[in-house]
């Protein structure tokens, strides 16, 4: 798989799976945005377990990813506003996967959101003065031929 991704491709230095998940995201978000807030949430996942893991805290992938996200923040490893956008990343990804929810909105914001995640690890556990610009967001294309038709009949009524 090509990796080139133009948000995540810096945390290349931490672990490829938060590549492969950041640039599956952005390759998922023009036709099928629930797919890739579902990629967003295995990306905060992966990035919470490096993060216990960088810290001396990871114990299993069995924890649930709630609970995880929990230890964090009592061990004070993980800064509130940090956790609240892991939470944020984490409710999306269930509500894609398990409500079939999700818009083209909330997948920009989500991988806005895990950028900025990447950004704060990469920050806290490497090197404090890297400098990353804020994400760039993916070309959501034109709309699907048959939808369009749809949406043309829909306004020629």
């Amino acid at each position: 798989m090509n990796l080139q991704s133009s948000n995540f491709t810096f945390l290349a230095a931490h672990d490829l799976q938060l590549v492969r998940l950041g640039t599956l995201a952005e390759r998922y978000f023009k036709d099928d945005p629930g797919t890739s807030l579902i990629k967003l949430r295995q990306f905060g996942e992966a990035l919470a377990q490096l993060t216990a893991a960088s810290a001396g805290l990871f114990t299993s992938t069995e924890e649930t990813h709630a609970a995880l996200l929990r230890r964090l923040k009592i061990a004070s490893v993980v800064p509130r506003e940090t956790g609240d956008l892991f939470h944020q990343l984490r409710v999306s990804g269930n509500r894609a996967t398990h409500e079939n929810a999700g818009d083209h909105a909330e997948a920009l914001t989500s991988l806005k959101i895990a950028h900025q995640l990447g950004v704060w690890f990469h920050r806290t556990f490497a090197t404090r003065d890297s400098r990353h610009g804020p994400a760039r967001p993916p070309r959501p294309g034109q709309p699907r031929p048959r939808l369009s038709r749809r949406v043309a009949c829909e306004r020629a009524r």
